[in-house]
């Protein structure tokens, strides 16, 4: 069973067992090939860059799935052109990097020895970011944009959890995924900023 992050002599320090770290595991593979640039990379980092430059269109279009769009917003929102001429320049990149923390965040969990999960600042920075880009995907699929909105989902899942409503069960898996993601970024952030 899962238990907070602390810091403890220098490293951040949390315990989950094997079956938590088997669902993290699942969520940031899921996200990271959500979220992985349509472009593959060269391998210099110089060609990477200035690689999308001169196309027309190397991930220009704003996302048509509302989890995407939230991870990858448009950086202007009453200049259309203006934001796919951000979003052309960008994108790629802004995908790249992402792709490349939940990577990270994976490393650190598959290199782990459950239940013990020993974290360096670099490696608890990187799963805190994983986490938030899982957070935001699953609060897009939850309909999450307000506070009320996370009280909704918190009041739902204790009563579906009590036997008091009825759900569906991948609602209600989906809606565990985020309580649990959230609890742990939580406990994650706060060890992080102890000193």
């Amino acid at each position: 069973m899962a238990t907070a992050f602390r810091r403890k002599r220098g490293r951040v320090v949390g315990r989950l067992d094997d079956d938590e770290v088997a669902v993290v595991l699942d969520l940031l593979r899921l996200t990271r090939d959500f979220v992985a640039p349509e472009r593959a990379d060269t391998g210099d980092p110089f060609l990477d860059l200035v690689a999308g430059l001169g196309e027309a269109d190397p991930d220009p279009t704003e996302p048509s799935d509302p989890a995407l769009r939230r991870l990858l917003p448009p950086a202007h929102r009453t200049d259309g052109e203006q934001a796919a001429e951000f979003r052309r320049l960008t994108e790629h990149s802004v995908r790249t990097r992402k792709a490349t923390t939940l990577s990270t965040a994976i490393s650190v969990l598959e290199e782990s020895t459950p239940p013990r999960i020993d974290l360096d600042d670099g490696q608890a920075q990187a799963l805190a970011v994983a986490l938030t880009d899982i957070r935001l995907i699953l609060g897009e699929r939850l309909g999450l944009r307000t506070d009320e909105d996370s009280e909704r989902l918190h009041r739902e899942l204790e009563e579906a959890l009590s036997g008091e409503r009825d759900i569906d069960p991948a609602l209600a898996q989906q809606m565990a995924y985020y309580d649990f993601l959230s609890w742990l970024q939580e406990t994650l952030t706060t060890a992080m900023l102890e000193r």
